[in-house]
């Protein structure tokens, strides 16, 4: 079993890029507890989801807003471990749920469209405390 581990370590410290320090890993890994982030909860075979990742998606991550709230995807299988404070269940694929330090700020159920999108995420974000 030590062999395994010694094994699974060795490969793990050379998959790092030269010059990475654990500080590194996890700025990388954890965003800022007073950070937003735009939690996108999907489904498998939903058209809907699959029409925002097309048609939203790409502007998104390019925007402003992008930048401010990185998005993230969940299943809706795995709202439960993803120790997430939301203030009600999940019912519509896709939700987009905006979060600050892992708790709810607000919430867009279902596709709206680019432009929808866009006015909501910025009025979510403009108005969280």
């Amino acid at each position: 079993m030590r062999r395994i581990l010694v094994g699974f370590f060795f490969a793990l410290m050379m998959s790092l890029p030269l010059g990475a320090s654990r500080a590194d890993l996890d700025t990388v890994s954890t965003p800022p507890s007073n950070a937003f982030e735009l939690i996108v909860v999907e489904a498998d075979g939903c058209i809907y989801c699959k029409l925002f990742r097309r048609d939203v998606l790409p502007a998104y991550e390019a925007s402003e807003q992008g930048k401010e709230a990185p998005v993230r995807f969940l299943d809706v299988n795995d709202i439960d471990t993803a120790r997430l404070d939301l203030t009600s269940t999940v019912n519509i694929v896709p939700t987009f749920v905006i979060v600050k330090s892992h708790r709810e700020v607000g919430r867009i159920a279902g596709y709206v469209g680019p432009e929808n999108f866009f006015h909501s995420i910025n009025y979510l974000i403009a108005s969280a405390p």
